[in-house]
């Protein structure tokens, strides 16, 4: 898909590349943008993630737009999403646009269409001065990425270290069937036939950056990470209970050095949190009329940290609000339930790609 350069960018990075926690001040972000999205095209893989009720939908609706008017809706809660952090002090970047409809293949398969630009956080990961570029297990996303390349670049001819993965085949060896179930334990829809992972199966927690396997991550991809990021870096695998594991980061927020808020059922009793105080998540309010193309209600956990004692949460999950608050923190409140149904929250919409500190031993 051919890259469009932005003519007219809303913001322009004025900082070198520097990220090494998921708490430390942020000075600067990328926010993402729905603009144009559409429903991704279906692949067998799919079906371990996604939640029932949505895959008719994908498939019969692949790469056709997304409802306009809850799109619209989205689209204004990300809009919004960028002033509040702006005012807050942030600066605040957002990605090219790009035709999400128009459909591309491979000699191996093709997709109808691509999907969005909205979850920059699956696509790219900030460790230090570099830039990880994710090479996605999802077809119609092979090219999202694209919608950040100005950004990208611009970091690089900055001094960034720019790292994107081996670009992956997608073949279907890659993709686990029915006769390779026990050739790959039987859990993953992902083999390991090629590297492949989401940015948002790790979290960075200074020189620790902690992974899950899933159903888009897997062990190759993991070790790819692990090596490229070198000796100053330790990468560890955590487990989950979470037989629909697709990003960490609504299992796990690490909001602050010691502070961790967990899913109260997928969190898993981990060595490496010896020491930090813990905490269950509230149920999410979201009511169960509600569309959820793409995963579940607990998204609600999934916020973020300007600083370690200020986090952006969604403005209707008042238990949510209520328990922070009484953990010490000071909650910015934002509408983003549009935007749940989309696939994430203020974690996954957004890329830190600034923010002070360095990478400091914060693990057991």
């Amino acid at each position: 898909m051919e890259e469009k350069e932005e003519t007219t960018p809303r913001a322009t990075p004025q900082r070198s590349l520097n990220s090494c926690t998921e708490w430390d001040p942020l000075k600067e972000v990328v926010v993402g943008t729905l603009a144009g999205g559409v429903f991704p095209t279906w692949q067998d893989s799919m079906a371990h993630v996604v939640p029932e009720t949505a895959r008719a939908v994908f498939q019969e609706r692949g790469g056709l737009p997304f409802p306009a008017a809850h799109l619209e809706a989205a689209e204004a809660e990300l809009d919004t999403l960028a002033e509040v952090l702006t005012a807050e002090g942030v600066n605040v970047l957002r990605p090219a646009a790009m035709d999400h409809q128009q459909s591309f293949r491979t000699p191996a398969w093709e997709s109808t269409g691509g999907l969005y630009a909205g979850m920059p956080r699956d696509l790219l990961m900030v460790v230090g001065d570099a830039l990880i570029e994710a090479p996605m297990s999802w077809r119609c996303r092979h090219h999202e990425v694209d919608a950040f390349r100005s950004l990208i670049k611009s970091y690089f001819r900055r001094g960034a270290r720019w790292l994107p993965a081996p670009r992956p085949q997608l073949v279907d060896e890659l993709y686990r069937t029915p006769s390779g179930d026990r050739a790959n334990g039987g859990r993953w829809a992902v083999t390991e036939f090629e590297p492949v992972f989401d940015a948002a199966d790790f979290l960075r927690f200074g020189t620790d950056v902690v992974a899950q396997r899933s159903h888009v991550t897997n062990q190759f991809g993991i070790d790819w990470v692990r090596r490229s990021l070198g000796e100053d870096f330790t990468v560890s695998v955590i487990e989950t209970d979470d037989p629909h594991a697709m990003h960490i980061d609504a299992t796990l927020a690490p909001l602050a050095p010691g502070k961790l808020l967990v899913h109260p059922e997928r969190y898993v009793h981990c060595d490496l949190f010896d020491g930090w105080e813990i905490r269950p998540a509230p149920q999410p309010t979201l009511p169960d009329s509600w569309p959820m193309y793409f995963c579940s209600p607990w998204v609600s956990m999934n916020v973020l940290s300007l600083d370690p004692e200020t986090v952006v949460v969604e403005r209707q999950e008042l238990p949510l609000i209520e328990a922070l608050t009484d953990w010490g923190f000071r909650c910015v409140p934002v509408d983003f339930r549009h935007v749940y149904s989309f696939g994430g929250s203020f974690h996954c919409v957004t890329l830190d790609t600034v923010r002070e500190g360095g990478a400091h031993k914060y693990l057991a």
